[in-house]
């Protein structure tokens, strides 16, 4: 699947700055879109979802660089595999990305990103 900015460039992202420099699924797009949840990491991190009426999920969250990473990835992920998510496949996408760690924030992350867009 190709993906696509605002001016309808082909957008590789390989590295872990490509994810911080594109932004594509950030919510300041001022996306219609229904909010899914609010979720607290910690004292400092934070994201909430939300689903546009085309089934994109988008987030908005606080300027942590491993929240943003992750939470492009992920729903690039989602949007890659026509909304069938399972943690499986979100570490499998993680883990291709040159210069990225996954930690144990980014296990949190998407273990509330799976329960936010399921609903729970």
């Amino acid at each position: 699947m190709e993906l696509k900015d605002e001016c309808g460039c082909i957008i590789n992202r390989r590295y872990a700055s490509d994810f911080l420099m594109k932004r594509l699924f950030s919510y300041r797009k001022k996306v219609n879109a229904e909010k899914l949840g609010y979720f607290r990491i910690d004292n400092s991190r934070w994201f909430a979802l939300y689903r546009a009426r085309d089934g994109k999920i988008y987030y908005e969250s606080s300027e942590c660089p491993l929240l943003i990473i992750t939470l492009e990835a992920l729903c690039e992920g989602y949007m890659e595999n026509n909304g069938k998510i399972d943690r499986y496949t979100f570490m499998g996408k993680l883990s291709k990305i040159k210069g990225f760690t996954i930690n144990q924030i980014v296990n949190e992350v998407i273990d509330k990103f799976i329960n936010g867009v399921n609903g729970g």
